[in-house]
């Protein structure tokens, strides 16, 4: 079953199956497939002050909490069984308030209180130059009950802790529609669906339901919206720093001079120096660069490198890949009883630097061709069109008197600008009122 949280680009609340120690191999690898440490002292102080606010409220004070940033947009965070807290940076964007942002670190502790953490199963660590399949075919790490389970103490322990417990329904219902348009952006809207029910995890309505009945029989407490906002105003949007960008289906490295374009219904997520594109029949893309000092000519690299780590490249030719010297195989490629083909394809992108494609489809899917689309997509870009990709942010402004939803959805700079404002400001119609703060995404 393929992991649902990884279909979106947007990993589900429940907790990861990290191991114990924070400087393991595999920890290590959880952090570099999230992009890395997020370099923030004082965001990160605050997130864990929040964090021990709570786990003093599940724990009576025996649990020490500390907290760690990864430089991802993806909306995730984990707690390891120490008190070790993985917080992404795309759940700071996405939380509104103290007390959302409270509500999943609880929930997250609330896993590590009910001993969930030692029933799962960890995932095998991932080689990223032959692997790929592997890494989004992990199962879920926590059952129906052990979601419910861990709502129920991260509801109780917002309460106990000061913050308002109505918090945790209100951003349960912009992570459902954050998954929403996700999907439908990536042109597959039925994931939307496939992410958050069946399975191992209950649907997106379901555990609102539950929150909104457990959080209407206890006090109201603080939001700590302004506070919050006041923390992210300045937070990246999208790639953080030497990251690759991604507009839409484009996958675009001004730095490099190239883009490639994923096809449509391919979900794209964003990695430190990897992307993956998750395509239908299972099939994925993972597209990632190797900076070496004496790097290897494509061809020598996929025989005698990557080609040795799979077992053999078959059908190896090399040439012109939009204006970039490339070299390319097929190699087979047996994930337990079924067999896999993969498109390896290495681009001499820089004297330097070498960038690699690996395509994965089920052995006769109809997938193969076009999601080999986008290999024959790649080509190299100008001045004028890498100038045009520039950084994004999150700004906070005040609505002043006569601003309109158009009007501040005129200032984004965001594929799909109206639906990503009304998402992060949980704005549905055409009022807006004046001196209230919303977010928006600049360049």
């Amino acid at each position: 079953m393929i992991r649902r949280d990884l279909l979106l680009g947007l990993a589900a609340l429940p907790l990861l199956p990290y191991p114990a120690l924070a400087d393991s191999a595999e920890a290590r690898a959880v952090r570099a497939a999230f992009g890395g440490p997020y370099a923030a002292p004082a965001l990160r102080d605050h997130v864990a002050r929040i964090a021990q606010r709570v786990a003093d409220a599940e724990t009576g004070g025996r649990l020490k909490v500390t907290v760690e940033l990864l430089d991802s947009d993806q909306v995730n965070a984990a707690a390891l069984p120490d008190g070790h807290l993985l917080v992404n940076r795309g759940l700071l964007a996405l939380a509104r308030s103290e007390a959302e942002l409270a509500f999943v670190l609880a929930h997250e502790i609330g896993h590590v209180v009910a001993g969930h953490a030692r029933q799962g199963k960890a995932r095998p660590p991932v080689d990223p130059a032959v692997a790929g399949l592997a890494e989004v075919q992990a199962e879920a790490a926590f059952d129906r009950a052990q979601e419910r389970e861990a709502d129920r103490i991260g509801i109780d322990a917002l309460a106990r802790a000061g913050f308002d417990p109505s918090a945790a329904p209100v951003f349960l219902a912009r992570f459902g529609a954050a998954q929403s348009l996700a999907a439908t952006l990536s042109g597959r809207p039925e994931l939307a669906t496939a992410a958050i029910s069946g399975g191992d995890h209950p649907e997106t309505a379901e555990r609102i339901a539950a929150a909104q009945a457990r959080a209407a029989a206890l006090p109201p407490g603080e939001t700590g919206e302004a506070a919050w906002l006041d923390a992210v105003d300045g937070l990246p949007w999208g790639e953080g720093a030497g990251q690759i960008p991604i507009r839409g289906q484009a996958v675009i490295d001004p730095a490099a001079g190239f883009r490639w374009d994923a096809p449509a219904g391919v979900a794209l997520l964003r990695q430190r120096q990897r992307v993956m594109g998750i395509g239908p029949d299972d099939s994925v893309i993972l597209f990632d660069q190797l900076s070496q000092p004496r790097a290897l000519p494509a061809r020598l690299f996929l025989e005698r490198v990557w080609g040795r780590r799979v077992g053999g490249v078959q059908g190896v030719g090399a040439g012109d890949l939009g204006g970039f010297p490339a070299a390319w195989g097929v190699a087979g490629i047996a994930i337990g009883a079924d067999r896999w083909e993969a498109l390896l394809v290495v681009i001499e992108t820089t004297p330097e630097r070498r960038d690699r494609f690996n395509i994965l489809t089920r052995a006769g899917s109809p997938a193969a061709a076009p999601m080999r689309g986008a290999v024959e997509s790649f080509r190299r870009i100008g001045a004028a069109e890498a100038a045009a990709v520039r950084p994004r942010r999150l700004a906070v402004a005040a609505v002043r008197p006569g601003d309109t939803v158009a009007d501040l959805v005129g200032r984004m700079r965001v594929e799909a600008a109206e639906a990503q404002f009304r998402l992060l400001n949980d704005v549905a119609g055409d009022a807006i009122s004046p001196g209230s703060r919303v977010k928006l995404i600049v360049e």
